[in-house]
């Protein structure tokens, strides 16, 4: 099974989809390039792309993404149920199907400093390729947003690590590194009341929660006047997916509601779900080489 390598930008627009379908569309040219998966989001105000590829089909890719978001974002009339930085937020590289994280890492240096280059834009690294603790958790970096990051960059610990030390009003800063596979999802709590996603929130992210890793952002979805909460689970081998959905559940009863909806952002890792399966289906002893579909690729990636 080959080693991949994939990037998963976050773009700050979610609304205009002739933008995203023009901008998919350029991806597709590039040679060597396989878009992934491309996630619009309304409520976050926010599309998440997924492409893998060589190299220099990645980085190809990577320029036409901060060139398009640059060109068409302002950021001082950016509203979104997410926290952000800039108009490119973050771009991870994802080490897949056993491809060394270092690579990941080496990967995202070079994009990183390309980019300040050739965007004047100032660039954190962030996860694997953080260069202090601080800088390896994102909500570390977010921590104030777009609308207090021009005051955060006049702290010297947050000097970015490529670019300029001043801020840029309308597009912000950006985030890079390489980190392993993640997963994003949004759990519709079934009620309008966004105090209760807040409470919800507050509750289990509280370290005592052991949910470490684990990031809750409430929200509410105005199309369907329903609240919400956007996770990110950052070890979903650590802490499963139904631990938390459980524990989201939990929460709830105190507001005589419940979980009426989940989706899921973006691709998600296999074992993530075979996981969950495992819990709600009481399977004993299963994994994902009991996938028909696997042990096709299995085989015939032999005979090939």
């Amino acid at each position: 099974m080959s080693q991949i390598i994939s990037v998963v930008p976050n773009v700050c627009e979610g609304r205009d989809e002739a933008f995203v379908e023009a901008l998919t569309e350029k991806l597709e040219t590039v040679p060597g390039l396989v878009v992934l998966d491309v996630s619009m989001d309304q409520v976050r105000n926010r599309t998440i792309f997924s492409f893998t590829g060589r190299r220099e089909a990645v980085f190809e890719g990577g320029f036409h993404i901060y060139e398009a978001a640059l060109g068409k974002i302002d950021m001082r009339n950016h509203q979104g149920e997410y926290p952000r930085i800039g108009a490119v937020d973050v771009f991870p590289f994802v080490a897949l199907r056993d491809a060394p994280i270092a690579t990941a890492v080496d990967w995202s240096v070079q994009f990183a400093e390309e980019v300040a280059r050739r965007f004047d834009l100032p660039v954190y690294l962030f996860a694997e390729s953080a260069r202090t603790k601080l800088r390896r958790d994102i909500e570390n970096i977010r921590e104030g947003e777009y609308e207090g990051f021009a005051a955060k960059m006049t702290d010297p610990a947050w000097k970015p690590d490529f670019g300029p030390d001043v801020f840029r009003p309308d597009k912000g800063a950006t985030i890079i590194g390489a980190r392993l596979p993640i997963v994003n999802f949004k759990a519709y709590l079934g009620t309008p009341s966004e105090e209760a996603a807040e409470r919800v929130s507050k509750v289990l992210s509280d370290p005592a929660t052991g949910f470490s890793g684990v990031h809750f952002y409430p929200a509410l979805d105005r199309t369907r006047n329903e609240a919400l909460l956007n996770i990110t689970v950052g070890n979903f081998q650590a802490t499963p997916l139904y631990r938390v959905l459980e524990a989201v559940k939990t929460e709830l009863r105190r507001f005589g509601t419940r979980v009426t909806r989940v989706e899921m952002v973006g691709l998600v890792p296999m074992q993530a779900l075979i996981a969950s399966a495992e819990h709600y289906l009481q399977i004993f002893d299963f994994s994902v080489e009991d996938v028909v579909e696997n042990r096709l690729d299995e085989i015939l990636g032999d005979r090939g």
